[in-house]
């Protein structure tokens, strides 16, 4: 096991020249490679962004089905008239 320790040390100690496209290439797979294992490790999130979003104002209990209403009975209580 020292042994491959020792020969390990050894190369880490050399000096290698490295051309520009691999520099950003490496780079770029770092980058990458950091990109997935954040998707991957990161905690599940709950919230849900254009779900649910229909035509509830709100106002009516859970449970509780709305009787839908007829336009026209709609207007004559917004207008006060009695037709």
């Amino acid at each position: 096991m020292k042994e491959k320790w020792n020969e390990l040390k050894v190369t880490l100690t050399e000096t290698t020249q490295m051309s520009k496209k691999e520099f950003v290439l490496s780079l770029m797979v770092c980058f990458l490679g950091g990109i997935v294992l954040g998707i991957l490790f990161s905690p599940k999130k709950t919230s849900v962004i254009g779900s649910h979003n229909g035509n509830n104002c709100g106002n009516s209990r859970p449970g509780e089905v709305d009787e839908l209403a007829d336009w026209d009975e709609i207007e004559k209580n917004e207008l006060g008239k009695d037709e």
